[in-house]
């Protein structure tokens, strides 16, 4: 291994740009800490930068992720470059942005808090000096060189820093470690608006599965529709199948899941999916993306042909990364676990809230795996990495489950979760102490009048929506997919 060529010191660094790491950054700069951002990519924003935002409601229909996110939010729409919030009853919420608007805003708001950034640049290693995490070494186009933090924080999503300090980590299901089948989205442009919703209100289609069994909601969603901006699918089940009969669909996938854009032609299909990936391991990211260039024609296809509204309409835009749902979860001081978000546990150490219900796209069948949660906060313990000094981790990489990531992994919980690090990160380097020893007290009232939503201004169920938009029960009838037939073949697996 060279030298590096060069030594970086800074107070605070982030690593990734992501959901978490972009708040993370913001957070740590407007605080007072000299921050320095590394990513890999050439834009800000990673997987933030190609979907609708979900997870900012509860399924009570009250927001409880606010602060930094929600300020996201306001900018794009004074800008023209969001919808509003648009109410959903298993999602709960939905804002649709313009994923390159919210790039150049993001850019700005790093100018703004003062924020350096280091772009097209790789961490290859960590600094670890006993039990304590020193900063990282990288690579770019300028060689090697070495990064000196007081504190790091791990925003990578594949938990990457923590994995190279020999910090303790797991991945995917405790009985055979596979991980949530990841998509790569991609967008359909001339997609008639008109059209799109004559399909919705067909029945017979069923665009919306988790509707379709409650008579009274889905007439509140039908009187709704119309003036939508933002409508979320997850159904079509029989135009799948009988593409699927006519040897017109060789895709690991028995719904169609996506979600109409506030723009009236475009459409973001979430479709894309293989089964087995390892997203630490190269070449099986790279067997994904093969297989996953080879579906997308499939699809588009399959919309022209069988969808409504989609009789016209084409390819406009691929994602530049595949969206990887779960990878390494870091160890931390406490693991966040499904029981907590069900019972919608309040911790005394609590930084960020969640309520987006746990979402498994399952790792070895088709649909999703889906179990209601009450409003839960998230503790500072399971955002600070286990037996190690100066490491904080956010976003998907943080210690969790399996089964409760798939629910704090959502854009708004991940940015929530950045806000909250990046706090505590500053307050630490300008007291000179360890992260542990910030006083709880003085970084929820931080959060608190920074806006953050830590559990104690969320106040009562929104009856207005309740009654507007309908309510699922909390407990659903679980949905079938698992080890289906449509997944058991060869083909649907990468390096099976």
């Amino acid at each position: 291994m060279s030298s590096p060529t060069q030594t970086i010191r800074t107070q605070v660094l982030v690593i990734g740009s992501g959901a978490a790491g972009q708040t993370a950054a913001i957070a740590a700069g407007r605080n007072g800490a000299d921050t320095l951002l590394v990513e890999n990519a050439g834009f800000l924003g990673g997987i933030s930068a190609t979907l609708p935002w979900l997870g900012f409601h509860d399924r009570d229909y009250r927001m409880i992720v606010k602060g930094i996110p929600l300020e996201f939010c306001r900018r794009l729409q004074a800008m023209g470059a969001a919808s509003h919030f648009e109410f959903d009853p298993k999602c709960a919420s939905g804002i649709s942005i313009d994923s390159h608007w919210w790039k150049i805003l993001l850019m700005q708001l790093m100018r703004e808090a003062g924020v350096r950034l280091l772009m097209h640049t790789q961490v290859v290693d960590t600094l670890r000096e006993g039990d304590r995490i020193r900063g990282v070494i990288v690579e770019n186009k300028s060689g090697r060189q070495r990064i000196e933090a007081d504190v790091t924080i791990d925003c990578s999503g594949d938990g990457d820093v923590a994995a190279r300090g020999g910090v303790a980590w797991e991945k995917g299901r405790t009985a055979d470690g596979l991980v949530q089948a990841p998509t790569l989205v991609f967008k359909l442009g001339s997609v008639s608006r008109e059209g799109f919703i004559a399909g919705c209100k067909d029945p017979a289609i069923n665009y919306r599965e988790w509707i379709a069994p409650y008579p009274d909601i889905r007439e509140k969603m039908m009187k709704r529709i119309d003036r939508m901006q933002v409508i979320i699918c997850g159904g079509y089940a029989k135009l799948i199948e009988k593409a699927r009969a006519a040897g017109e669909f060789e895709v690991p996938q028995s719904r169609v899941v996506g979600v109409k854009l506030h723009r009236p032609d475009e459409y973001l299909v979430v479709m894309t999916r293989v089964l087995g990936l390892n997203p630490i391991d190269t070449q099986s990211v790279t067997d994904a993306y093969s297989k996953i260039y080879q579906q997308i024609p499939v699809l588009v296809n399959f919309f022209q042909k069988y969808v409504p509204g989609f009789e016209q309409s084409h390819l406009r835009e691929i994602a530049p990364m595949l969206g990887v749902r779960e990878s390494r979860r870091i160890m931390g001081d406490y693991v966040l676990n499904k029981e907590d978000l069900i019972a919608g546990r309040v911790f005394e150490d609590a930084v960020s809230m969640g309520g987006y219900h746990i979402d498994i796209h399952r790792p070895a069948g088709t649909w999703v795996d889906s179990h209601n949660v009450r409003p839960y906060t998230i503790p500072l313990r399971s955002l600070i990495a286990r037996d190690v000094d100066g490491l904080l981790m956010a976003g998907k990489c943080l210690s969790a489950t399996h089964e409760a990531v798939a629910s704090t992994r959502v854009i708004p919980i991940c940015q929530g979760q950045g806000q909250a690090v990046g706090t505590v990160a500053a307050l630490a380097v300008k007291a000179g102490v360890p992260i542990r020893q910030v006083s709880i007290e003085k970084l929820q009232e931080t959060l608190t009048a920074q806006g953050a939503e830590i559990g104690r201004t969320v106040g009562g169920p929104n009856l207005q929506a309740i009654e507007e938009v309908g309510q699922l029960p909390f407990d659903e009838p679980p949905t079938t997919g698992d080890k289906d037939p449509v997944t058991a073949g060869e083909s649907s697996w990468v390096r099976k």
